[in-house]
């Protein structure tokens, strides 16, 4: 990607999304060479707005000094972390999935840093403008099965999406969501029946203030009630693979999580015993961004895409809270698009989508040759 398509999409990352102002501080994380490009094109956006760039390195061999450090030394170096965040008005993240599988620390100093982050990472979300977004890599072309300079264009279609029209066009769905109060997840054909409550948990949508690409809204189920099982698509967290998961879950715990084979089922009940609370949904989301149609193998795009839904395992958000609290928040995606095996999804027993596609006229805006042609046109 050139330098003035890493200036344009730099100008819809700071000026049009976290939306600097003069003055103000801007910590801007990247993980490895590729992502710094970026982030230098940010921390000249930020200057051109009259602020205040503070560049963090996140990169494999920097994550990888961790390894000297003992508990008490991670543990204060997240406190440190945390008092710098305490001073930033905005921050950017700008992530390089190949760089995080590079990372070679224990699974014990993983947990322990994991930990020791958390506060810095509940800061940034409840006390700043933020935005995460993914380095545009030749490694992340690969896993899309694109050429780079097919992906550079699709990079582009999803960063630069018509967010505005979007924000007018979710608004039915929040409301429906933030009244609603069951939700049924359905599909045979990917040996999913899920239902939960989601009823005094607000809805909100994300349609490119803190993420980008975007296109979802979420909430939070109750945390003690979900039944049922559902079968979800490739996930990764990490920098762990897995090729499905499928979870099986009573009164809102996982009492059963299966993956594709049993080397990869250990693992991933390893991760989900970190703490009592990651085996409680912490999210459910339904996804809308109609460039978005299949999984990349990085949750920033994933659980965005067109015709899914995603829920996250582990700690909720703030701003839907359902008060279940975890170091691990794990987005897991299911599609429901009749190519990967179709479903239902409904509220309060009336279904709003089939397949993919929303069926009732006041959600219809959201369906992806809709948005695709507003966006065309602006």
């Amino acid at each position: 990607m050139n330098p003035s398509q890493q200036s344009q999409l730099a100008e819809q990352f700071i000026k049009n999304t976290v939306k600097v102002k003069k003055d103000e501080t801007v910590w801007i994380e990247y993980w490895g060479l590729e992502a710094k490009k970026l982030a230098d094109a940010c921390a000249e956006k930020v200057k051109e707005a009259g602020g205040i760039p503070f560049l963090d390195d996140q990169s494999a061999a920097t994550i990888d000094q961790i390894k000297l450090l003992s508990e008490e030394e991670i543990n204060a170096l997240g406190k440190e972390k945390l008092a710098r965040m305490e001073t930033m008005k905005c921050c950017v993240r700008i992530k390089d999935i190949a760089e995080q599988e590079k990372i070679s620390l224990s699974a014990e100093k993983r947990a322990l840093y994991q930990k020791a982050l958390e506060a810095m990472t509940q800061w940034r979300i409840n006390n700043t403008r933020w935005l995460v977004v993914v380095a545009p890599t030749k490694e992340f072309a690969a896993d899309c099965g694109m050429s780079f300079p097919a992906f550079e264009r699709f990079y582009r279609d999803v960063c630069l999406a018509d967010y505005h029209a979007m924000t007018e066009a979710v608004k039915p769905l929040q409301k429906m969501m933030t009244e609603g109060k069951t939700v049924r997840i359905y599909s045979p054909a990917q040996e999913t029946d899920l239902t939960f409550s989601i009823e005094g948990i607000p809805a909100l949508p994300c349609t490119g203030q803190w993420n980008i690409p975007d296109g979802e809204c979420y909430t939070a189920p109750v945390k003690n009630s979900i039944n049922g099982t559902i079968k979800f698509g490739p996930s990764s967290y990490q920098g762990e693979r897995f090729a499905f998961i499928k979870l099986t879950l009573k009164d809102g715990h996982i009492e059963k999580a299966e993956a594709e084979h049993p080397g990869r089922t250990t693992k991933l009940n390893e991760i989900l015993d970190i703490d009592p609370g990651a085996r409680y949904a912490g999210e459910f989301s339904i996804n809308f961004n109609p460039f978005i149609k299949d999984p990349t193998g990085c949750i920033h795009f994933d659980e965005k895409i067109d015709g899914g839904i995603h829920m996250a395992w582990g700690r909720c958000y703030k701003t839907a809270s359902n008060g279940n609290q975890s170091a691990n928040h794990w987005d897991m995606v299911h599609i429901q698009r009749s190519d990967y095996g179709g479903g239902e999804l409904s509220i309060d027993d009336r279904l709003i989508r089939k397949d993919g596609l929303f069926v009732i006229p006041e959600l219809m805006q959201l369906n992806p040759d809709n948005l695709k042609a507003v966006s065309k046109l602006n």
